[in-house]
Order: C-alpha cells, then structure tokens, then sequence
C-alpha cells in the first residue's frame, strides 16, 4: 500500500485499538477491552481462544486480581509493524509487549514479555479486532496478576 493519508489514518486508527486494549486493563474497565472484541478473537494462548465480548469480558473478571479497583500493571507496546492490505479491509500488526507490575507490597517488576501478532478487518469505514494472538518471550510470577497462572497471557 502507498503511503498516503489515508493510510496515515488507518495507521492511528489500529494503533489506537492497541492503546485502548492497554489502557482498559490497566485501569481496571475490562468491558472497555472486552469491546473491542466484540467482532473478533482474543487468544490467550493457542488453546484458549476468546471470542466476543462476553468471553473476554467473563475471562478478564474472572482471573485478573485487582488491588483496589485496578490490576496494578502497565502495558507498554513498542515496534508497531502495521501492513494494511491494498484494498484497506485487512491489515496484520505485529508489536512488542512488556507489562509492568506493581503491587502493595512487592518491588516493581516485570511480570510479562512478548509480541501481540494482531489481524485488524476494516467494517463499515471502521477497524477493529479480528484476532490477537500473544507470543510469550518470559513471564515472572503471574500468580500476582491471574487468579488462574496457567492462562498466560496479558
């Protein structure tokens, strides 16, 4: 695809999404996060995926622990490689992820890494989600962050 504006646009549009996953489990508003898969899958790993909002939406209040009303981490996302198809209805992201944590308690660390492998789909003018597959490169203890450590992924 021509770099254009149009594709500057796309561009801010999918990186938003990114940034609104981030952003609404940091500060606790799963359903927030669990919209943006409204059409789309989430896969915490290879065997769990989930798909819709009530899935994540269930998954996120079910086995994040929060510390007062927030899980107490901070997502950040870096090298965003976004490819928008030619007809602009598809684009694959791929992104690096480190999610801080910290807890009441316990010194700040790093709790996860690892890339976001994300397909984008273009409806009605709009991006969302379509999937969002998550590459663990390390993990510390999860057991701060998951009621259940065996569903990684954040």
């Amino acid at each position: 695809m021509a770099f254009t504006l149009e594709r500057l646009h796309d561009e801010d549009a999918i990186t938003r999404l990114i940034f609104a996953y981030c952003t609404g489990i940091d500060s606790g508003n799963f359903d927030d996060t669990a919209r943006l898969f409204t059409q789309g899958t989430w896969f915490l790993n290879p065997e769990t995926p989930c798909s819709g909002f009530e899935a994540v939406s269930t998954f996120l209040h079910e086995n994040v622990i929060l510390y007062g009303d927030v899980p107490a981490t901070r997502h950040t996302v870096s090298n965003i490689r976004i490819d928008i198809s030619d007809d602009r209805s598809r684009a694959q992201v791929r992104s690096y992820v480190i999610v801080f944590q910290s807890v009441p308690g316990a010194a700040p660390h790093i709790m996860f890494q690892g890339a976001y492998d994300d397909t984008f789909a273009r409806t009605n003018g709009q991006w969302h989600f379509h999937e969002r597959r998550i590459e663990t490169d390390g993990t510390a203890d999860m057991s701060l962050h998951l009621k259940s450590v065996q569903a990684v992924g954040s």
